[in-house]
């Protein structure tokens, strides 16, 4: 026989006595089970509660196969009777983004006719999968407003028990997935769904509903939302960190996304004539190295990137050097082997174990060129030693 489970007809007591009806394990740690309890187990997308026992911390709260539910503890408490009591805090939260769940997905399917997929009520942020095709900013305000609109007219909730044989007299927005005795919440004129989550006796409390991103999947949209403190504190730290980086740059709150596109904008553009001046000085600086007559070529950077160490390799190819080694041992440690296509000599594939055990790195190439990534700057150098050893 199952725990008689208590929050489902009250959700707000959290201090109780609590009678010990079995001890066991779950999960491989200890675990009690009350003859009935007010402490709600994982389940239906809704994190397990917290609190104490008999003075033992509560680490979690599961339902068995057979019906019974365990309350994991530290270690199990002593005699039959216990003071038992629940994490408000916790409890409240859970309770806050459970209800505003029913609520967001009921104004998706009122105003969209979008239904609710699935849900997921997260210790972070809750998210609920919905059957839509595409998304905007002023589709999503719609929504919200109409969900916080049922928040602001602080409605009762109702909670109805019925079975299998009268489950229909209910306009549920989805099928209930259980069977035999059925809870239904009923946020009046709105929602009715089949749950056996805790809920807030009224929308009031739920405080705020806010959407704060999403993304496609599978077809659908999953949306991430927050409620009541979760969604307070996360606009606390959404509105300092805009207004002090738009009192940083002397700019209004509303006007820093037009300043940053510009500053975007101004560094691509600034980045696009870095790279063709770097480009220009490499050529430069390969056509110096390689000389007339044209000769091989060994330059070890103390600081170069990893693009410009095979960019100057090329340059100096192009340049009519023979051959070119190409390194740097800062800030990421690389070589480059080279030589000219189609010139007689050694097939660099040949010199790939050694250099790869000087280098303590990995890489590899063709017969023409050899690409290294050293462990550090010492192993930089040595294999820098080692390819001039070959080549040289």
């Amino acid at each position: 026989m199952g725990s008689e489970r208590r929050y489902y007809d009250d959700s707000y007591t959290t201090r109780f006595a609590g009678q010990v009806s079995a001890v066991g394990e779950h999960g491989g740690k200890p675990a009690i089970e009350l003859a009935s309890t007010y402490f709600y187990p994982e389940s239906g997308g809704q994190l397990a509660d917290r609190g104490a026992i008999g003075g033992s911390t509560v680490v979690d709260v599961q339902v068995g196969d057979d019906d019974r539910v365990w309350h994991v503890v530290e270690a199990p408490p002593e005699g039959a009777s216990v003071a038992c009591e629940v994490d408000w805090a916790r409890r409240f939260d859970h309770m806050q983004q459970h209800t505003g769940q029913h609520i967001l997905s009921a104004a998706f399917e009122r105003l969209l006719d979008a239904p609710t997929l699935s849900s997921t009520l997260g210790a972070e942020r809750s998210v609920i999968e919905v059957g839509l095709a595409e998304i905007d900013w002023r589709t999503v305000e719609r929504v919200e407003e109409a969900a916080n609109r049922v928040l602001w007219e602080d409605r009762a909730l109702k909670l109805h028990w019925t079975d299998d044989a009268h489950i229909g007299e209910f306009p549920l927005r989805k099928p209930p997935k259980v069977t035999g005795r059925i809870r239904v919440v009923e946020v009046p004129d709105w929602d009715w769904s089949a749950c056996g989550g805790t809920h807030t006796r009224r929308t009031g409390e739920v405080g705020a509903i806010k959407i704060v991103g999403w993304e496609r999947l599978r077809g659908n949209v999953r949306f991430a939302f927050l409620c009541g403190g979760r969604a307070l504190k996360d606009h606390a730290w959404r509105t300092e960190t805009l207004l002090e980086a738009a009192k940083r740059r002397s700019r209004s709150d509303r006007e820093l996304v037009a300043h940053l596109e510009r500053a975007l904008d101004e560094r691509d553009e600034l980045k696009k004539r870095l790279s063709a001046l770097s480009a220009g000085l490499l050529a430069d600086e390969a056509r110096a190295a390689v000389g007339s007559p044209a000769r091989g070529v060994s330059v070890l950077a103390v600081e170069r990137s990893r693009d410009d160490v095979r960019t100057f390799a090329l340059q100096c190819l192009e340049a009519g050097a023979p051959w070119v080694i190409s390194g740097t041992t800062a800030p990421e440690p690389a070589l480059v082997v080279a030589r000219a296509k189609g010139g007689a000599g050694l097939d660099l594939r040949t010199i790939v174990p050694a250099l790869l055990a000087a280098a303590r790195g990995k890489g590899g190439g063709s017969p023409d060129m050899v690409t290294v990534a050293p462990a550090d700057a010492d192993a930089a150098r040595a294999a820098f030693d080692a390819a001039s050893a070959a080549l040289a």
